[in-house]
């Protein structure tokens, strides 16, 4: 009885002192729906791309985490959200990030091989991702704007997509 009670409580201090490796799924890029037009007219057939870590230029990392939509004839798409799952043992930093690093953002292409900035979440805000979904509107006919997702932290970005939460209704 005094072994499997030793037993117990050298496992309950490892796992209380972060010793033991636990999975977590971290949410790395929110769910995004929207709409992709030019000069306010639906386009359809644009790839829209989810990643969770682009460079300034709107290139994801070599290990991004990546989901891709292809817009309706409305020009709508849905993307995301993605998780990362981790073993932690402690606070550590998801992904190596740098200072030409953006944590997550859109990317939109016409014919799959060539991509432009979608939005990209400000690199001074690393780590900051909504956790509800957000809409976004896309103008194809626009070089780049600014955009602020307002939330629990407002995330600033900048992209040919204005990006907004889509807040839940109250019952």
């Amino acid at each position: 009885m005094k072994l499997l009670t030793s037993v117990l409580m050298i496992a309950a201090a490892a796992a209380l002192s972060g010793c033991i490796p636990v999975k977590h799924h971290d949410l790395t890029a929110p769910q995004i729906s929207g709409t992709v037009t030019r000069a306010g007219v639906p386009v359809p057939g644009v790839h829209v791309q989810l990643a969770d870590v682009l460079n300034d230029t709107g290139v994801p990392a070599p290990d991004a985490l990546k989901d891709e939509a292809v817009t309706d004839e409305q020009g709508h798409f849905t993307v995301g959200p993605l998780y990362r799952v981790t073993k932690k043992k402690a606070a550590i930093p998801l992904v190596s990030v740098d200072l030409h690093t953006v944590p997550w953002g859109l990317r939109l292409s016409t014919d799959a091989k060539t991509w432009r900035a979608g939005w990209l979440s400000d690199p001074t805000m690393l780590g900051d991702v909504p956790k509800a979904p957000i809409s976004a509107l896309c103008d194809l006919s626009v070089d780049a704007k600014s955009s602020v997702i307002d939330g629990d932290l407002a995330i600033m970005g900048n992209g040919p997509c204005i990006l907004q939460l889509i807040e839940k209704k109250k019952k």
